[in-house]
């Protein structure tokens, strides 16, 4: 039987996914992983890719082969955000019906063979305080149910569940020489995190008796993605405008066009012979040719990944700098942003977050400024207004940062130690 790591962390994330591991001398690392390139990294994204008579590629190889390929297959993303859901039963891929569980178990294996090491049977997996799309009890049931199921199915027989934030307060209380009460703030790409914990040298090891208070939300990154292509980009494309059908009728631009360019791997549902068809009629009839041709090109060229990430790295821009463009020359679109728009735009978002914390503060007792620090980690917590939020409830002098993308990993790793080790 192969020998046991002290401690494997998991954090599998809706965007990203990373591996923290324990030595025997009690050193936490993060385990690489291949890049897809010759090159190797600390996180692979959360997806699937499936070919014709090729083994399904997951993480950042996934999407190497789906930009080689040109798209040509079958790209899927974001599976955690389905576990919570009664409704999804299976999916067909390339003829074969695949249940959730063997979706994520197919990703967990590939994940085993991209690592430079054995990684046993034993692991302590993060969760979050709520699973998008719960609604009750029976949800969040179902969702740990489904990945204790695919975790089996990987080779994790030993398995024990712990909050995100949970984790990455460890990560921040190894810096701690004294007792703190802090917030945790954990912003993924489908769900944000909201733990109050007892933390430092002179605090409880028991996770649930630190614990004081959590709170989520089904939105993160992936929401304020959406919010920055519905109101800078999509109307660059058509969003918005009219043409004339065939008898000569103004018609609106179908919004539900631009639904589908608010995840990059809906995209290519796009690409069929009906709405290829449609865009042609539009591209006719329109007043604004060069938005249309500019949307025809980013479904014909599948340029969903692409277009994404030149969103990402706006949003990169727009936090460390007021003013940014959004710059996608693949279909000669620059866009001037400011960050106070931004903002705006993603202040439905910002507004949930700030409520949540409040209604978590309350349900414990705690005012805020009573609270030490707040820890933020992920990586939307980089985003200005997002911290801006938290500033304002409890003072910008507490928050603290750092590791933003493998804090969790980090902190699930010392769990797994103290759990098996």
């Amino acid at each position: 039987m192969p020998s046991q790591p002290p401690g494997l962390g998991l954090d599998f994330g809706t965007t990203n996914t990373a591996l923290g591991f324990a030595d025997p001398q009690g050193t936490i690392e993060l385990l690489p992983l291949p890049d897809g390139q010759g090159g190797l990294t600390n996180t692979w994204r959360t997806v699937l890719f499936f070919e014709e008579g090729q083994p399904p590629a997951a993480g950042a190889p996934a999407i190497q082969r789906f930009v080689d390929t040109e798209g040509e297959g079958r790209l899927v993303q974001s599976i955690k955000s389905h576990l919570a859901s009664a409704s999804f039963k299976r999916t067909f891929i390339m003829g074969r019906p695949l249940t959730l569980e063997d979706l994520i178990a197919q990703y967990l294996r590939a994940l085993r063979a991209g690592a430079p090491q054995p990684l046993g049977s034993r692991v302590v997996v993060g969760r979050p305080v709520r699973y998008w799309g719960a609604e009750d009890e029976a949800d969040e049931s179902r969702a740990l149910a489904r990945m204790q199921a695919a975790l089996a199915a990987a080779g994790f027989d030993e398995v024990v569940f712990e909050f995100e934030p949970v984790a990455a307060a460890k990560r921040y209380a190894a810096r701690l020489d004294h007792e703190e009460l802090i917030v945790v703030a954990d912003f993924g790409g489908g769900t944000s995190d909201f733990s109050l914990l007892r933390v430092g040298p002179g605090a409880t090891h028991d996770p649930k008796s630190a614990l004081l208070g959590t709170a989520g939300l089904g939105l993160g990154g992936d929401s304020f993605d959406a919010r920055l292509i519905d109101a800078a980009v999509s109307p660059e494309l058509g969003l918005g405008t009219s043409y004339r059908d065939e008898f000569g009728r103004p018609t609106p631009v179908p919004a539900a066009l631009f639904g589908k360019l608010r995840r990059w791997h809906y995209l290519s549902f796009l690409k069929e012979p009906t709405t290829l068809r449609l865009l042609d009629r539009i591209e006719q009839g329109t007043d604004v040719p060069q938005k249309i041709q500019r949307l025809q090109s980013l479904v014909r060229d599948e340029l969903g990944l692409p277009l994404h990430r030149a969103v990402e790295r706006t949003k990169v821009s727009l936090s460390s700098s007021p003013e940014a463009s959004f710059h996608f020359p693949s279909i000669d679109l620059t866009v001037p942003l400011r960050r106070s728009d931004f903002d705006n735009w993603i202040s439905p978002e910002l507004d949930a977050i700030d409520g949540a914390l409040a209604a978590m503060l309350e349900r414990a007792g705690v005012a805020a400024k009573d609270v030490d620090a707040v820890f933020a980690t992920g990586g939307s917590s980089l985003v200005p207004a997002v911290r801006q939020t938290l500033a304002a409830r409890f003072g910008a002098e507490k928050l603290m940062g750092g590791e933003e993308l493998t804090s969790v990993a980090w902190g699930l790793a010392a769990c797994a130690r103290q759990v098996f080790g």
